[in-house]
Parts: structure tokens; sequence; C-alpha cells
């Protein structure tokens, strides 16, 4: 049995955290309470979350992702093994998610700034240069 890892990513935006992982391929469920994730024999797992990456969106032999809202954050419920999957590697995802934070952010002080460009360098990095208006 693959067991889950608890990892505190510290996201609190549920919509830049959906945008997140559509922009990496998956279909997330949204549930305003808390469902049980299942693993990957179908089995109900005591973990948690509000949203939900389902196992077969994720792979074979996978787990359901889930992100539980906990104090006001979400924490990350994933298996060790799909952990290792490139695109739910935390790194990646704390980087996608500041990027559509930042442009949350920006769109709603519209007024005061604009996104002038926005682009990945060679290294993977995000760049997004502000101007003011």
């Amino acid at each position: 049995m693959s067991e889950y890892t608890k990892v505190d990513i510290g996201f609190k935006d549920k919509n830049c955290l959906v945008k997140t992982l559509e922009e990496l391929g998956y279909k997330p469920q949204v549930h305003s309470e808390s469902i049980q994730l299942k693993g990957y024999r179908g089995d109900s797992r005591v973990q948690r979350a509000h949203i939900v990456i389902p196992r077969s969106q994720v792979g074979a032999a996978a787990n359901d992702v889930g992100f539980e809202l906990v104090d006001g954050e979400y924490v990350m419920h994933v298996s060790q093994y799909d952990k290792t999957k490139k695109k739910l590697n935390p790194n990646r995802l704390k980087q996608l998610y500041a990027k559509y934070k930042v442009k949350s952010t920006v769109s709603r002080k519209s007024n005061k700034y604009r996104i002038k460009s926005e682009k990945v360098d060679k290294e993977g990095r995000i760049k997004i240069k502000l101007s003011f208006r």
C-alpha cells in the first residue's frame, strides 16, 4: 500500500490552485465539504480533501491526490510514488501557483498595475514584469 505524505504548500487561494492544476493538464474536482481520497486499489483512505485530482488522471497505479483546506491553507496529500511525477512536484506547483497569484493580484488592482511581459527562461523559471499605469 502506498502511503500518503502531507505537504504543507501554504496555498490559500482556491481559484489560483485550481488554475495551477488545470495548467498542468488535470481536471480537479472541487468539493465544498472534504471527501475521502482513494488509494490505487480504489480503497478509501483516511486522508480527506476539498480539491481532488482523481487517480485516473494521475496515472497507472496512482492514488488520488488531494488538497485539504486546514486553517485557511491548503495541505497537499500525495503518495511518495505520485510525488515523484514531474507535474506533481511541490516546487513546480508553487511556481505556477505564484504566477496565478500575481495575475490575480494585478487584476484586482488593475487601475494601478499591468503585466508588461511574461516569459519562461531556459531554466524553466517564470518571469513576470509589471509596470505602473
